[in-house]
């Protein structure tokens, strides 16, 4: 079975079969409120229609500097590095949400708005194996980015790769927001992100 790899400035931080696994998500993303620059998670599992879902962490919220390279690595084959976590292992301390803890979604947005603002922009430097070179930034009035590597078992040959900028009203809204980089990568292939400060 294929497997991902997400290595920071050729560290590797995790690798995952996708052996037994519906999807695989390798996601980075930040705002322009966020104490930190941008963080890296790697999840995924299985979501049956029928019986238990199990869904696990490689990689949470692993924060991310100005100039480090993610580099996301498709194999052809490879083992998992280590066992992924459930939200429980991650967070046993944290009590189960109530109703009480949701807040209206006019209330949250209500709240991002009226956040400081402790950064610009965001600008980025994207390379892959498939000869793609883009170097882009994010509008005046984006409020952040989302840049994802994602397999699924429906297209085990090949993952996507996603990189896109949205403004509140868009998220609100739930639309896709602004596409930088859409492309697909086949067994074998790698795709890079640099934060440029």
């Amino acid at each position: 079975m294929p497997a991902l790899s997400v290595a920071i400035d050729q560290q590797l931080l995790a690798t995952v079969s996708m052996d037994g696994y519906d999807v695989i998500n390798v996601r980075v993303g930040g705002t322009r409120i966020d104490g930190q620059l941008a963080s890296v998670d790697l999840f995924g599992g299985r979501y049956p229609a029928v019986g238990e879902s199990c869904h696990l962490t490689w990689i949470s919220e692993y924060p991310i500097q100005a100039g480090q390279v993610i580099t996301v690595t498709f194999l052809e084959t490879a083992s998992t590095s280590h066992a992924g976590k459930t939200i429980e292992e991650l967070f046993p301390d944290k009590p189960a949400a109530t109703e009480a803890d949701f807040k209206p979604e006019a209330e949250i947005f209500a709240a991002l708005r009226a956040a400081p603002v402790l950064r610009d922009k965001y600008s980025f430097r994207l390379e892959s194996s498939a000869g793609t070179q883009f170097y882009g930034e994010t509008a005046h009035d984006d409020h952040g980015f989302g840049y994802s590597v994602l397999w699924n078992s429906y297209c085990p040959e090949r993952v996507r790769v996603s990189l896109r900028s949205y403004t509140l009203n868009t998220l609100e809204a739930r639309l896709p927001g602004r596409s930088h980089v859409e492309e697909t990568l086949n067994t074998g292939g790698w795709v890079s992100l640099e934060l440029i400060a």
